[in-house]
């Protein structure tokens, strides 16, 4: 297995399965590991952490909020027929009875009687009818499979969290998974910009405003403000199954195009079961697909089997690999727009270069992933070696498509770009590279963020026996 991929994988591994015997045999296969704050923070997640870090502490954990999504508790499936009368009640807990449907909403005495529940993969809806305490008497109006999913997304006319997607046992939640090693954001269901600026003004309130945050596109509202939602966010995940009863012309493809072209990673996940053979992500074609736009990388969802693990993250790497630099040409349409800065045409010309001379990798330095992120934006298809001084960078750089990271000191200047440049680009080549190969060393000035130092905007070529 080839250790340096240009696509990137994420995978969610239950810390139910937090053995060093199975994380062992992945942790070199995976650029990053998700937690979920689905049922909050506990002992099993620290237990996670530890367990990573004591393998691979250079890796990266991404702590996933559960937002406003509300979900079924119950652990059976319900069946329903239409003009059914039913209960719906709250419960924070799994509940292994099927006479009425619990889901882990707080606010079901304030759901208007006529509004409607939906459950989503179900495909069925219910009308309230009346509220008691915290329950519904509810009435089925339509069923398609004829019964309600255990653990089925719920989508609610009228939903009291909308506007605010963390909520103090959230907020209480994200501290402790920082306290404990986690070092990005992911927001779930995030719907609009507002839901990203609320979060950032949290973080920030907290003295972790460099800690990135991802958002991921799940719902018809978040899809509806993408681009909003695209601009405010350092990265998107697009959950697949999710979208595509929303996408009506467009496809999963067209919205990784146009993410790209906002110069933002994006990742794909598909939230099947993932023991399922059927799964997309084991389907040849639909990887080729993904790839061909440049997708930053994969997601594996969370796996409950421990003879499943290797075997399903094996199989997608090696798809992967065999078509990741199959990529589809594009017109690079941000460059003809207005109020471009100087940094942007420095990185799109040093894109330039690399289209027009032989040039075996791209050096630079970056404080706030800025310049990584646009170059790698436009497919190089050669390695990327990347230099930061900001432990949170660093670890964001590890999702971005075919970039090599490295955490510097912040002593670190022009001359230690070059000569340590040179050593890494001998590691991430094992050698094979020749002293007349092309190296190109970039810098764009980053903008606000950027602190004082010796490298200025630059764009320079050098014989890789030169550096």
């Amino acid at each position: 297995m080839n250790n340096f991929r240009f696509t990137k994988m994420i995978a969610g591994v239950s810390p139910l399965l937090a053995k060093e015997t199975v994380l062992s045999k992945i942790v070199n296969m995976v650029d990053a590991f998700t937690i979920s704050l689905s049922t909050g923070f506990n002992d099993q997640n620290i237990k996670y952490i530890n367990t990573l870090m004591n393998l691979d502490n250079s890796k990266t954990i991404i702590l996933e909020t559960k937002g406003h999504d509300v979900r079924v508790k119950n652990t059976v499936d319900v069946a329903v027929k239409k003009w059914q009368k039913i209960t719906v009640d709250f419960s924070e807990f799994t509940q292994d009875w099927n006479k009425r449907i619990y889901i882990d909403y707080p606010h079901l005495d304030k759901l208007p009687v006529g509004s409607e529940i939906v459950f989503e993969t179900s495909q069925t809806v219910l009308k309230v009818e009346k509220q008691i305490e915290d329950y519904a008497e509810c009435v089925v109006l339509e069923t398609k499979n004829k019964f309600v999913a255990q653990y089925d997304r719920v989508t609610l006319e009228h939903n009291e969290d909308s506007q605010s997607i963390l909520n103090e046992q959230d907020k209480k939640h994200i501290l402790w998974g920082k306290e404990y090693g986690t070092h990005i954001l992911a927001l779930s269901a995030c719907c609009n910009a507002g839901h990203l600026q609320n979060a950032k003004i949290f973080l920030t309130e907290q003295n972790l405003w460099d800690m990135k945050i991802l958002a991921k596109i799940e719902t018809k509202e978040g899809l509806k403000n993408l681009t909003e939602i695209t601009k405010e966010a350092d990265w998107i995940i697009l959950i697949a199954d999710m979208l595509v009863p929303y996408l009506e012309k467009k496809t999963i493809y067209q919205l990784i195009n146009e993410i790209r072209e906002c110069w933002k990673p994006v990742f794909v996940k598909y939230i099947r079961n993932p023991s399922d053979k059927n799964h997309p992500l084991y389907d040849e074609e639909v990887i080729k697909k993904l790839t061909a736009q440049g997708v930053d990388g994969l997601m594996i969802e969370a796996m409950i089997n421990e003879e499943d693990v290797y075997s399903n993250i094996d199989t997608v790497l090696t798809m992967m690999e065999k078509h990741e630099l199959e990529l589809d040409k594009k017109k690079l349409t941000r460059f003809d727009e207005e109020n471009n800065e100087i940094r942007d045409y420095i990185l799109y010309n040093a894109y330039r270069i690399t289209q027009e001379l032989p040039v075996r990798s791209i050096v630079c330095f970056t404080e706030n992933w800025y310049t990584s992120a646009r170059i790698a934006s436009m497919n190089p298809k050669i390695p990327v070696i990347t230099f930061t001084k900001s432990s949170d960078t660093y670890r964001f750089l590890s999702l971005i498509w075919w970039v090599r990271w490295y955490k510097i000191s912040q002593s670190f200047n022009y001359e230690n770009l070059k000569v340590i440049g040179k050593e890494m680009i001998r590691m991430v080549f094992k050698g094979n590279i020749s002293l007349d190969d092309k190296i190109l060393i970039v810098h764009a000035n980053e903008g606000e963020m950027s602190v004082n130092n010796d490298m200025i905007n630059w764009v320079e070529l050098y014989h890789f026996k030169n550096m």
